[in-house]
């Protein structure tokens, strides 16, 4: 059985989350309904709002004070016990009437004030400034509307409020620039206000660039995503469900086929997929001669399985050029006992191998003349280069390089013309098939980052660091010069050229629920 803690902050983190559904809520019926109606099915559903005997909603019928601190409680989670529920004190408030429980709790947190310390007011209307409060107290909201209201002064007792419901996409207020702060709110809209905290699909898109969330349902484990050069479609793996994923963005149809053992990389080349899987536990142990993994090659338009194909080596990153030569790095293996090796996958001949540390990230360049290898483990961080023709590495002439005094995050992206190397840490290379001009440090970004793509069009990229926030860099200057927000934390991003759109895979967690939800955020930035 659950305790309450002293301290009032922590009260609301103590208690029991309830659990929501996830998918699409089911029409709820009422007769009476029209705008709105996703939100109030959705939370219909969630048992958050209940409609009347009769089969009616009545949205226009003004909340009251009690009923809207029974919405959002039932949406925080109530306390598995009333025991240590303390009586709020307020004369208008018996244990019997309706919400007294949601109401002790709400005040003792602070989510909610009385109208003094003996009246609560539980039948009057709430109005819009109070509902921003309250719900910016519940759920902790920050953020700041730069656009503001028309009717909403600075110094006005709830402009903070208003201004954080209005950054997080909850509200938009009205088109003629107001928020109309002292009006009533209605059941219909505090049903949609509270429908989009819980469940960032509903929030309406707002702002330059336009930015929303698309009602497609993603798995929660994605370890490496690729686009498709021509079509809005991506390509995913998810290691929870070992399974390989084709995605239209566009139209959110979905391809799912399982795979038999877990898979790590995906490469796109020439209307094929390969995608590496290994076959045994990675470890330091496995030297060369032990090793073996898999690499499947699938067709992209229906994830066909073209050929299973079986290499001497422990997948760990792989590149493919193209003529469809497989790169593969090993791993596994200790020091300098692990490979990168390449393959023809038509005949399972291994053409070429080289003597590497373990784990290696591999770059082939746009010419596909140059292999980097990046190694993540040195704790000053390495990059070697490789020659690679026709289907062969030998090792490349460079001038020697200090890296950086911390090693190498485990991400490294070449940019599309193959002149630039970024590094996860921030770290930036020059390119050149000149010794001594390969891999020239040109600097270091502003933020460190887990996942980048490009805007070649607009000279700009987007890079991000399991953040909400998405930066925008510039081409030429390597500085930062606008940042995106997103309700989730960023796992991925998508440029998609076709349409000028920067899609973000972002994991979203409502309060302190264990679950996380995978939400598909898209940007309207531009060709």
């Amino acid at each position: 059985m659950k305790k309450f803690v002293n301290v009032l902050l922590a009260l609301v983190l103590s208690l029991a989350i309830i659990v929501i559904p996830t998918g699409s809520a089911e029409a709820a019926g009422f007769s009476d309904v029209s705008s709105f109606k996703k939100e109030i099915d959705y939370l219909t559903q969630s048992g958050v709002i209940n409609g009347y005997n009769d089969g009616t909603f009545r949205p226009a019928v003004k909340l009251t004070r009690a009923q809207a601190v029974v919405m959002i409680m039932r949406a925080i989670g109530m306390p598995e016990s009333d025991r240590f529920i303390k009586d709020p004190g307020f004369d208008d408030v018996g244990r019997s009437k309706f919400g007294y429980l949601e109401i002790a709790v709400a005040t003792s947190a602070g989510i909610i004030s009385g109208k003094s310390s003996t009246q609560f007011d539980p039948n009057g209307n709430i109005t819009r400034a109070e509902m921003a409060k309250v719900i910016g107290n519940a759920f902790k909201l920050k953020g700041v509307y730069a656009t503001g209201f028309t009717d909403v002064a600075a110094g006005y007792w709830a402009s903070s409020f208003i201004s954080s419901l209005a950054a997080n996409n909850i509200t938009v207020g009205y088109s003629d620039g107001t928020f109309q702060p002292k009006q009533p709110i209605d059941r219909a809209q505090f049903s949609a206000f509270l429908a989009r905290i819980m469940k960032p699909i509903f929030r309406p898109s707002t702002g330059i660039p336009s930015h929303t969330v698309l009602d497609v349902t993603l798995e929660s484990s994605i370890i490496d995503v690729v686009k498709d050069p021509n079509q809005p479609v991506v390509y995913y793996l998810d290691s929870k469900s070992k399974s390989l994923v084709r995605l239209n963005i566009a139209t959110g149809d979905k391809n799912v086929i399982g795979l038999k053992h877990p898979a790590e990389k995906l490469v796109e080349k020439n209307g094929k997929l390969f995608v590496s899987q290994l076959i045994q536990d990675r470890s330091s142990y496995n030297f060369m001669e032990t090793q073996k993994g898999i690499i499947n090659v699938y067709a992209a338009d229906d994830l066909a399985l073209i050929k299973e194909v079986s290499v001497n080596i422990d997948p760990y990153d792989i590149a493919v050029d193209d003529q469809e030569t497989l790169i593969i790095s090993s791993g596994s293996g200790q020091g300098y006992t692990s490979e990168i090796q390449t393959y023809n996958w038509q005949t399972s001949e291994m053409l070429s191998f080289v003597k590497v540390p373990t784990q290696q990230l591999i770059e082939l360049s746009p010419a596909q003349n140059r292999l980097y290898s990046i190694e993540t483990s040195h704790y000053t961080g390495r990059i070697q280069t490789f020659s690679f023709t026709e289907g062969k590495l030998e090792s490349a002439p460079t001038d020697p390089r200090y890296f950086d005094t911390s090693k190498l995050r485990g991400y490294t992206q070449m940019t599309p013309g193959g002149k630039v190397m970024y590094n996860g840490d921030g770290t930036v290379y020059g390119l050149s098939t000149i010794p001594s001009e390969d891999l020239a440090p040109l600097g270091k970004l502003a933020t460190p980052f887990t996942t980048m793509t490009f805007n070649e069009a607009a000279k700009k990229f987007y890079l991000a660091d399991r953040a909400e926030t998405i930066s925008v860099y510039d081409n030429d200057t390597l500085d930062p010069s606008a940042s995106l927000h997103t309700y989730g934390k960023v796992d991925r991003l998508v440029y998609v050229e076709e349409s000028g759109e920067l899609y973000a895979i972002t994991k979203f967690k409502f309060l302190e629920d264990v679950v996380e939800t995978v939400l598909l955020e898209r940007f309207k930035i531009g060709k």
